[in-house]
Protein backbone atom coordinates (compact mmCIF):
# COMPACT_ATOMS: atom_id res chain seq x y z
CA UNK A 1 0.00 0.00 0.00
CA UNK A 2 2.97 2.68 1.37
CA UNK A 3 4.56 1.87 -2.33
CA UNK A 4 1.05 1.82 -4.37
CA UNK A 5 0.99 5.74 -2.51
CA UNK A 6 4.53 6.90 -3.31
CA UNK A 7 3.67 5.73 -7.17
CA UNK A 8 0.49 7.75 -7.33
CA UNK A 9 2.35 10.63 -5.90
CA UNK A 10 5.43 10.37 -8.18
CA UNK A 11 3.02 10.26 -11.02
CA UNK A 12 0.41 13.32 -10.03
CA UNK A 13 4.05 15.17 -9.10
CA UNK A 14 5.39 14.23 -12.77
CA UNK A 15 2.07 15.02 -15.00
CA UNK A 16 1.18 18.16 -12.82
CA UNK A 17 4.64 19.03 -14.10
CA UNK A 18 4.15 18.24 -17.45
CA UNK A 19 0.60 20.40 -17.58
CA UNK A 20 2.56 23.09 -16.42
CA UNK A 21 4.87 22.98 -18.97
CA UNK A 22 2.42 22.44 -21.78
CA UNK A 23 -1.02 24.14 -20.55
CA UNK A 24 -2.47 23.89 -23.61
CA UNK A 25 -3.82 20.52 -24.55
CA UNK A 26 -5.87 22.00 -27.50
CA UNK A 27 -5.17 23.20 -30.79
CA UNK A 28 -6.24 25.95 -33.35
CA UNK A 29 -8.71 25.14 -36.05
CA UNK A 30 -6.41 25.66 -38.77
CA UNK A 31 -4.33 23.26 -37.03
CA UNK A 32 -6.96 20.31 -36.43
CA UNK A 33 -7.79 20.83 -40.52
CA UNK A 34 -4.71 20.36 -41.49
CA UNK A 35 -4.32 17.42 -39.46
CA UNK A 36 -7.53 16.36 -40.94
CA UNK A 37 -6.32 16.48 -44.18
CA UNK A 38 -2.67 15.36 -43.59
CA UNK A 39 -5.31 12.08 -42.45
CA UNK A 40 -2.81 12.51 -39.22
CA UNK A 41 -6.17 12.70 -37.17
CA UNK A 42 -9.69 10.74 -37.76
CA UNK A 43 -12.77 12.75 -37.96
CA UNK A 44 -13.95 11.27 -33.84
CA UNK A 45 -10.92 13.07 -32.96
CA UNK A 46 -10.96 16.25 -34.80
CA UNK A 47 -14.76 16.46 -33.43
CA UNK A 48 -12.91 16.33 -29.64
CA UNK A 49 -10.54 18.65 -30.38
CA UNK A 50 -13.18 21.34 -31.72
CA UNK A 51 -15.24 20.55 -28.30
CA UNK A 52 -11.88 21.30 -26.33
CA UNK A 53 -12.18 25.34 -27.87
CA UNK A 54 -15.67 25.93 -27.88
CA UNK A 55 -16.78 25.50 -31.09
CA UNK A 56 -19.74 23.44 -30.87
CA UNK A 57 -21.07 23.42 -34.22
CA UNK A 58 -17.88 22.35 -36.20
CA UNK A 59 -16.90 19.80 -33.04
CA UNK A 60 -20.68 18.13 -34.29
CA UNK A 61 -20.03 18.09 -38.50
CA UNK A 62 -17.10 15.62 -37.71
CA UNK A 63 -18.65 12.88 -35.52
CA UNK A 64 -22.14 12.18 -34.80
CA UNK A 65 -24.13 8.74 -34.28
CA UNK A 66 -27.98 7.94 -36.05
CA UNK A 67 -31.08 8.05 -34.22
CA UNK A 68 -31.11 4.68 -32.81
CA UNK A 69 -33.21 1.93 -32.08
CA UNK A 70 -35.78 2.59 -34.24
CA UNK A 71 -37.61 5.44 -32.56
CA UNK A 72 -37.27 7.63 -35.29
CA UNK A 73 -40.58 5.74 -36.82
CA UNK A 74 -42.26 5.70 -33.72
CA UNK A 75 -45.40 8.59 -33.84
CA UNK A 76 -45.29 10.77 -30.83
CA UNK A 77 -48.71 13.11 -31.70
CA UNK A 78 -50.70 12.22 -28.73
CA UNK A 79 -48.04 13.24 -26.09
CA UNK A 80 -47.22 16.07 -24.35
CA UNK A 81 -43.60 17.36 -23.03
CA UNK A 82 -43.13 17.62 -19.45
CA UNK A 83 -39.74 19.06 -17.42
CA UNK A 84 -37.16 15.78 -17.43
CA UNK A 85 -35.01 16.90 -14.27
CA UNK A 86 -38.38 16.61 -12.32
CA UNK A 87 -39.24 13.80 -13.32
CA UNK A 88 -35.63 11.65 -13.69
CA UNK A 89 -34.78 12.05 -9.92
CA UNK A 90 -38.39 11.20 -8.57
CA UNK A 91 -37.61 7.97 -10.34
CA UNK A 92 -33.76 7.74 -9.33
CA UNK A 93 -34.28 8.70 -5.78
CA UNK A 94 -35.23 5.43 -4.65
CA UNK A 95 -32.68 3.69 -6.54
CA UNK A 96 -29.33 2.50 -5.94
CA UNK A 97 -27.94 3.27 -9.42
CA UNK A 98 -28.69 6.04 -12.28
CA UNK A 99 -26.64 5.68 -15.19
CA UNK A 100 -26.56 8.88 -17.71
CA UNK A 101 -25.41 8.53 -21.10
CA UNK A 102 -23.94 11.74 -23.21
CA UNK A 103 -22.97 12.04 -26.72
CA UNK A 104 -19.11 13.24 -25.53
CA UNK A 105 -19.41 16.36 -28.05
CA UNK A 106 -22.74 17.88 -27.02
CA UNK A 107 -21.47 19.68 -23.76
CA UNK A 108 -25.45 20.66 -23.24
CA UNK A 109 -25.30 16.55 -22.06
CA UNK A 110 -22.91 17.43 -19.31
CA UNK A 111 -25.08 20.57 -18.46
CA UNK A 112 -28.01 18.56 -17.34
CA UNK A 113 -25.99 15.48 -16.25
CA UNK A 114 -24.84 17.89 -13.84
CA UNK A 115 -28.00 19.02 -12.93
CA UNK A 116 -29.28 15.62 -12.27
CA UNK A 117 -25.91 15.07 -9.52
CA UNK A 118 -26.72 17.76 -7.51
CA UNK A 119 -30.38 16.78 -7.09
CA UNK A 120 -29.58 13.32 -6.51
CA UNK A 121 -27.01 14.40 -3.77
CA UNK A 122 -30.05 15.27 -2.30
CA UNK A 123 -31.42 11.59 -1.65
CA UNK A 124 -28.36 10.05 -0.85
CA UNK A 125 -26.59 9.54 -4.38
CA UNK A 126 -22.86 10.05 -3.14
CA UNK A 127 -20.21 8.06 -5.38
CA UNK A 128 -20.15 8.94 -9.47
CA UNK A 129 -17.87 7.11 -11.85
CA UNK A 130 -16.52 9.06 -15.09
CA UNK A 131 -16.15 6.60 -17.92
CA UNK A 132 -13.31 9.29 -18.85
CA UNK A 133 -11.24 9.03 -15.71
CA UNK A 134 -8.09 8.01 -16.02
CA UNK A 135 -7.20 5.12 -13.84
CA UNK A 136 -3.30 2.92 -12.95
CA UNK A 137 -5.39 -0.28 -13.71
CA UNK A 138 -8.87 -2.10 -13.73
CA UNK A 139 -8.86 -1.24 -9.64
CA UNK A 140 -11.35 2.25 -9.37
CA UNK A 141 -7.84 3.82 -8.39
CA UNK A 142 -7.59 7.60 -10.17
CA UNK A 143 -4.71 8.50 -11.44
CA UNK A 144 -5.15 11.95 -10.81
CA UNK A 145 -5.00 10.61 -6.72
CA UNK A 146 -5.02 14.27 -5.55
CA UNK A 147 -8.38 15.69 -7.38
CA UNK A 148 -10.98 15.37 -4.31
CA UNK A 149 -8.32 17.02 -2.77
CA UNK A 150 -7.77 20.12 -5.05
CA UNK A 151 -11.20 20.37 -5.75
CA UNK A 152 -10.79 20.56 -9.77
CA UNK A 153 -9.27 18.87 -12.92
CA UNK A 154 -6.13 19.61 -14.39
CA UNK A 155 -5.70 20.73 -17.79
CA UNK A 156 -3.97 17.97 -18.46
CA UNK A 157 -4.59 14.17 -19.98
CA UNK A 158 -3.42 13.39 -16.10
CA UNK A 159 -7.36 13.78 -15.22
CA UNK A 160 -9.20 12.73 -18.22
CA UNK A 161 -9.53 12.84 -21.67
CA UNK A 162 -13.65 14.35 -21.57
CA UNK A 163 -12.62 16.05 -18.58
CA UNK A 164 -10.55 18.29 -20.81
CA UNK A 165 -14.27 19.80 -22.20
CA UNK A 166 -14.96 22.91 -19.88
CA UNK A 167 -18.57 21.66 -19.14
CA UNK A 168 -16.96 18.11 -17.96
CA UNK A 169 -14.69 20.18 -15.87
CA UNK A 170 -17.53 22.10 -14.42
CA UNK A 171 -19.35 19.25 -13.70
CA UNK A 172 -16.45 17.55 -11.76
CA UNK A 173 -16.46 20.48 -10.19
CA UNK A 174 -19.37 20.25 -8.69
CA UNK A 175 -19.35 16.90 -7.62
CA UNK A 176 -16.23 17.52 -5.64
CA UNK A 177 -18.34 20.44 -4.09
CA UNK A 178 -21.20 18.08 -3.32
CA UNK A 179 -18.80 15.77 -1.70
CA UNK A 180 -19.51 13.07 -3.83
CA UNK A 181 -16.69 10.13 -3.86
CA UNK A 182 -15.15 10.10 -7.72
CA UNK A 183 -14.17 6.85 -9.11
CA UNK A 184 -12.54 5.08 -12.48
CA UNK A 185 -14.37 2.08 -14.08
CA UNK A 186 -13.09 2.62 -17.78
CA UNK A 187 -10.92 -0.42 -19.44
CA UNK A 188 -7.17 -0.32 -18.86
CA UNK A 189 -6.59 -3.73 -19.27
CA UNK A 190 -7.32 -6.26 -21.50
CA UNK A 191 -9.21 -9.39 -19.60
CA UNK A 192 -9.51 -12.43 -22.05
CA UNK A 193 -13.00 -13.66 -22.69
CA UNK A 194 -14.30 -10.76 -21.71
CA UNK A 195 -15.32 -7.11 -23.92
CA UNK A 196 -15.19 -3.17 -22.94
CA UNK A 197 -18.50 -3.09 -21.41
CA UNK A 198 -18.20 -6.67 -19.44
CA UNK A 199 -14.59 -5.13 -17.76
CA UNK A 200 -16.54 -1.83 -16.81
CA UNK A 201 -19.66 -3.58 -15.32
CA UNK A 202 -17.48 -5.74 -13.45
CA UNK A 203 -15.03 -2.56 -12.35
CA UNK A 204 -17.81 -0.76 -11.34
CA UNK A 205 -19.09 -3.59 -9.14
CA UNK A 206 -15.74 -3.97 -7.80
CA UNK A 207 -16.42 -0.62 -6.62
CA UNK A 208 -19.70 -1.44 -5.04
CA UNK A 209 -18.69 -4.30 -3.27
CA UNK A 210 -16.29 -2.44 -1.48
CA UNK A 211 -18.50 0.42 -0.74
CA UNK A 212 -21.85 -1.51 0.03
CA UNK A 213 -23.87 1.52 1.50
CA UNK A 214 -23.26 3.73 -1.73
CA UNK A 215 -25.61 4.95 -3.65
CA UNK A 216 -24.10 5.24 -7.04
CA UNK A 217 -24.00 7.58 -10.54
CA UNK A 218 -22.19 6.30 -13.60
CA UNK A 219 -22.11 9.12 -16.77
CA UNK A 220 -20.95 7.08 -19.92
CA UNK A 221 -20.85 7.77 -23.42
CA UNK A 222 -23.78 6.62 -25.77
CA UNK A 223 -25.08 3.11 -25.93
CA UNK A 224 -23.18 1.78 -22.80
CA UNK A 225 -26.37 2.78 -20.91
CA UNK A 226 -28.46 -0.09 -22.51
CA UNK A 227 -29.83 -2.15 -20.07
CA UNK A 228 -31.87 -4.39 -22.39
CA UNK A 229 -30.40 -7.54 -23.99
CA UNK A 230 -29.77 -5.46 -27.56
CA UNK A 231 -26.37 -7.39 -29.11
CA UNK A 232 -23.50 -5.23 -29.39
CA UNK A 233 -22.11 -7.57 -31.31
CA UNK A 234 -20.80 -11.16 -31.92
CA UNK A 235 -22.49 -12.16 -27.78
CA UNK A 236 -22.07 -9.06 -26.35
CA UNK A 237 -23.94 -6.52 -24.45
CA UNK A 238 -23.72 -3.29 -23.24
CA UNK A 239 -22.12 -2.20 -19.84
CA UNK A 240 -25.48 -1.31 -18.07
CA UNK A 241 -27.06 -4.87 -19.35
CA UNK A 242 -23.94 -6.69 -17.49
CA UNK A 243 -24.55 -4.64 -14.35
CA UNK A 244 -28.04 -5.21 -14.22
CA UNK A 245 -27.95 -8.95 -14.79
CA UNK A 246 -24.78 -9.69 -12.34
CA UNK A 247 -25.98 -7.53 -9.39
CA UNK A 248 -29.75 -8.41 -10.16
CA UNK A 249 -30.04 -4.93 -9.20
CA UNK A 250 -32.30 -2.70 -11.95
CA UNK A 251 -30.59 0.46 -12.89
CA UNK A 252 -32.32 3.76 -13.76
CA UNK A 253 -30.54 4.73 -17.28
CA UNK A 254 -31.01 7.62 -18.72
CA UNK A 255 -30.02 8.54 -22.68
CA UNK A 256 -29.52 11.94 -24.29
CA UNK A 257 -28.69 11.73 -27.73
CA UNK A 258 -31.81 10.37 -29.29
CA UNK A 259 -33.61 13.32 -29.16
CA UNK A 260 -31.06 16.12 -29.54
CA UNK A 261 -30.50 18.25 -32.61
CA UNK A 262 -28.12 16.19 -35.27
CA UNK A 263 -25.43 17.31 -37.74
CA UNK A 264 -24.35 14.85 -39.92
CA UNK A 265 -27.59 12.15 -39.73
CA UNK A 266 -30.85 12.66 -39.80
CA UNK A 267 -32.15 14.21 -36.42
CA UNK A 268 -35.34 12.60 -34.73
CA UNK A 269 -38.66 14.54 -36.61
CA UNK A 270 -39.74 15.47 -33.14
CA UNK A 271 -37.79 17.96 -32.68
CA UNK A 272 -38.96 19.95 -35.60
CA UNK A 273 -42.74 19.82 -34.19
CA UNK A 274 -42.52 20.33 -30.75
CA UNK A 275 -41.72 23.68 -28.68
CA UNK A 276 -39.53 23.24 -25.48
CA UNK A 277 -37.01 25.54 -23.71
CA UNK A 278 -35.55 22.92 -21.18
CA UNK A 279 -34.43 19.13 -21.51
CA UNK A 280 -37.75 16.91 -21.52
CA UNK A 281 -39.53 14.16 -21.32
CA UNK A 282 -42.96 12.44 -23.04
CA UNK A 283 -45.67 11.76 -21.06
CA UNK A 284 -49.45 10.47 -21.98
CA UNK A 285 -52.53 11.45 -21.66
CA UNK A 286 -52.50 10.62 -17.88
CA UNK A 287 -49.21 12.42 -16.85
CA UNK A 288 -47.01 9.11 -17.09
CA UNK A 289 -43.73 9.49 -18.27
CA UNK A 290 -43.63 7.26 -21.83
CA UNK A 291 -41.91 4.62 -21.86
CA UNK A 292 -40.05 4.81 -25.48
CA UNK A 293 -38.24 1.14 -25.77
CA UNK A 294 -36.83 -1.48 -23.54
CA UNK A 295 -33.56 0.04 -24.42
CA UNK A 296 -33.41 2.31 -21.52
CA UNK A 297 -35.66 4.26 -18.81
CA UNK A 298 -35.54 7.99 -19.77
CA UNK A 299 -35.09 9.19 -23.10
CA UNK A 300 -34.25 13.35 -23.15
CA UNK A 301 -35.42 15.70 -25.58
CA UNK A 302 -33.17 18.51 -25.90
CA UNK A 303 -34.50 21.58 -27.22
CA UNK A 304 -32.20 22.99 -30.67
CA UNK A 305 -29.69 24.75 -30.03
CA UNK A 306 -29.54 29.03 -31.10
CA UNK A 307 -26.91 30.84 -30.36
CA UNK A 308 -26.18 34.28 -28.77
CA UNK A 309 -23.53 36.07 -30.20
CA UNK A 310 -21.97 33.00 -31.75
CA UNK A 311 -22.54 31.04 -28.52
CA UNK A 312 -24.73 28.31 -27.69
CA UNK A 313 -27.65 29.16 -25.96
CA UNK A 314 -27.68 26.24 -23.41
CA UNK A 315 -24.29 28.05 -21.56
CA UNK A 316 -26.33 30.41 -20.37
CA UNK A 317 -27.63 28.54 -17.90
CA UNK A 318 -29.15 31.04 -15.52
CA UNK A 319 -29.44 34.75 -14.73
CA UNK A 320 -25.67 34.42 -13.15
CA UNK A 321 -24.36 33.69 -16.49
CA UNK A 322 -23.04 36.52 -18.53
CA UNK A 323 -21.61 37.42 -21.75
CA UNK A 324 -17.79 38.93 -21.16
CA UNK A 325 -16.31 40.33 -24.28
CA UNK A 326 -12.07 39.92 -24.19
CA UNK A 327 -10.32 42.63 -23.45
CA UNK A 328 -8.26 42.94 -26.57
CA UNK A 329 -6.71 46.40 -26.76
CA UNK A 330 -4.29 45.80 -24.09
CA UNK A 331 -2.38 43.64 -25.83
CA UNK A 332 -0.02 43.35 -29.29
CA UNK A 333 -2.22 40.39 -30.28
CA UNK A 334 -1.37 38.45 -33.73
CA UNK A 335 -4.17 35.85 -34.68
CA UNK A 336 -5.72 33.38 -34.14
CA UNK A 337 -6.24 33.17 -30.75
CA UNK A 338 -7.46 31.04 -27.66
CA UNK A 339 -8.64 32.63 -24.95
CA UNK A 340 -9.82 30.49 -21.84
CA UNK A 341 -11.04 31.06 -18.63
CA UNK A 342 -9.86 29.91 -15.18
CA UNK A 343 -11.43 30.31 -11.60
CA UNK A 344 -9.16 32.95 -9.67
CA UNK A 345 -8.03 30.34 -7.00
CA UNK A 346 -7.31 27.74 -9.68
CA UNK A 347 -3.71 26.32 -10.70
CA UNK A 348 -3.31 24.65 -13.99
CA UNK A 349 -7.08 23.74 -13.98
CA UNK A 350 -9.41 22.84 -17.18
CA UNK A 351 -11.16 26.32 -17.97
CA UNK A 352 -14.60 26.81 -17.06
CA UNK A 353 -14.79 28.47 -20.55
CA UNK A 354 -12.73 28.73 -23.91
CA UNK A 355 -13.11 29.95 -27.21
CA UNK A 356 -10.96 30.44 -30.44
CA UNK A 357 -11.01 33.95 -31.97
CA UNK A 358 -10.12 33.38 -35.63
CA UNK A 359 -9.46 37.57 -36.23
CA UNK A 360 -10.01 40.63 -34.99
CA UNK A 361 -13.56 41.46 -36.20
CA UNK A 362 -14.02 37.64 -34.34
CA UNK A 363 -16.06 39.27 -31.12
CA UNK A 364 -17.28 36.11 -29.34
CA UNK A 365 -18.15 36.08 -25.63
CA UNK A 366 -17.08 33.91 -23.07
CA UNK A 367 -19.59 32.75 -20.87
CA UNK A 368 -18.96 33.20 -16.93
CA UNK A 369 -21.04 33.02 -13.84
CA UNK A 370 -20.60 35.22 -12.06
CA UNK A 371 -17.35 35.21 -9.98
CA UNK A 372 -13.62 36.16 -10.32
CA UNK A 373 -11.83 34.61 -13.04
CA UNK A 374 -7.93 34.95 -14.65
CA UNK A 375 -8.72 35.30 -18.36
CA UNK A 376 -5.51 33.75 -20.80
CA UNK A 377 -4.95 34.96 -24.12
CA UNK A 378 -2.99 32.52 -26.17
CA UNK A 379 -1.83 33.32 -29.46
CA UNK A 380 0.47 30.12 -30.48
CA UNK A 381 3.40 31.48 -29.56
CA UNK A 382 2.81 34.08 -26.43
CA UNK A 383 0.25 33.79 -23.29
CA UNK A 384 -1.22 37.34 -21.78
CA UNK A 385 -3.34 37.69 -19.22
CA UNK A 386 -5.47 39.35 -17.09
CA UNK A 387 -8.43 39.32 -13.95
CA UNK A 388 -11.81 39.75 -14.74
CA UNK A 389 -14.57 39.82 -12.05
CA UNK A 390 -18.16 39.01 -13.59
CA UNK A 391 -20.87 40.64 -11.63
Amino acid sequence: MKRQFIVFCLLNFALTALSQKNPYQVKFSYQIEKEVADEKIRSSKAGLLYSLIGDYHNSNLYSDIAVSWGVDSLNFNDYKTKDALKEICEKAKNHRIVIISENHLKPQHRIFATKIIKELAGYGFNHLGLETFMSISNKNSLLDSMLSVRGYPLDSPLTGTYTLEPKMGVLVRKAIYLKYNLFAYEKTEKIKGKDRDEIQADNIIRYLNNNPNAKVIILCGFHHAIESDLIKRGNSYWMAKYLKDKLEIDPITIYQDNFTEKFIKNEHPLLGTINIDKPSILIDSLGEVVKISHQVDFEVIHPKTSYIDGRPNWLFESEKYKAVKIKLEDFDIDFPIIVSAYPFDEINSVPVDRIELKHKYDRKPLVLKVGKYKISIYDGARTYEYIQTVE
